[in-house]
């Protein structure tokens, strides 16, 4: 399945990479708990870092800043037995790479994007931080929604930027969020502004706290068994439905 999505990527055969990545290498270069081992010993079935893409290898320039250094981006499958600690496992191997990498991550029939930028940490020198991961749902080419089929085609490298990398890496993490958005929305769009981009990851951040709230506020209802506090619950829920709602058409 991943297949049909590395085709719509059109990444240059000289990108191509291929190579076995040993689970190992995440315990030596990250600070795993007892649980991430688990999750990389139970749930990953192997990991290969299939793509790089470099000054040599596209025509695209490295970037650096005060805050981060984009001198390559790597495209890293997982292919895994089990989906229950996806969001974890994103987060670990991220955190491992010092670098921009586009994570997919392989459940036949399906598979999920994972994204994250990267910058400097301020406490720790030499240090890399990965800020804000953002993993999208699942999808099954077979049998893609309108939504996703809009994702996949908004991903070929001749229409991404090519300004530098961190231009080209902005770019996929603004079609991972309009993936996400597409959830409350029911559209799959684009911002080309990188201000309304960025007000879109805010929204979005804040959607994602109300739809806890809004979970947390149920699953309180749910074993309630006084009356006024039913009701007491059933109203802050609808407020808070009525709130997703609003930030939602602002997405």
């Amino acid at each position: 399945m991943t297949d049909a999505l590395y085709s719509s990527m059109a990444l240059p055969d000289a990108c191509h990479l291929g190579k076995r990545v040993f689970k190992k290498l995440f315990s030596e270069n990250a600070s795993l708990t007892a649980a991430d081992k688990r999750a990389f010993a139970d749930d990953i079935e192997n990991v290969t870092w299939q793509y790089t893409l470099k000054p040599s290898t596209v025509p695209i320039s490295a970037y650096e800043d005060d805050e981060r250094e984009y001198h390559e981006v790597a495209v890293i499958q997982v292919n895994l037995k089990t989906d229950k600690r996806t969001k974890r496992i994103a987060e670990v191997i991220h955190r491992a790479i010092p670098y921009p990498v586009v994570l997919v991550l392989s459940l036949p029939p399906a598979f999920a994007v994972s994204v994250a930028h990267k910058r400097f940490s301020r406490a720790e020198r030499d240090a890399i931080v990965a800020e804000d991961v953002r993993l999208s749902g699942w999808m099954d080419a077979s049998s893609l929604s309108a939504e996703q089929s809009g994702f996949i085609k908004s991903l070929p490298l001749p229409g991404l930027p090519h300004t530098h990398f961190f231009d080209l890496y902005s770019a996929l993490v603004d079609r991972v969020a309009a993936l996400d958005a597409s959830r409350l929305t029911g559209s799959f769009s684009l911002y080309s502004s990188v201000d309304q981009q960025a007000e879109r990851l805010k929204r979005l951040a804040e959607c994602r706290t109300i739809e806890q709230q809004i979970a947390e506020q149920r699953a309180l209802l749910k074993n309630e068994t006084h009356f006024n506090r039913q009701v007491e619950l059933n109203t802050s829920i609808k407020q808070l439905e009525q709130r997703l709602r609003t930030e939602s058409t602002l997405l």
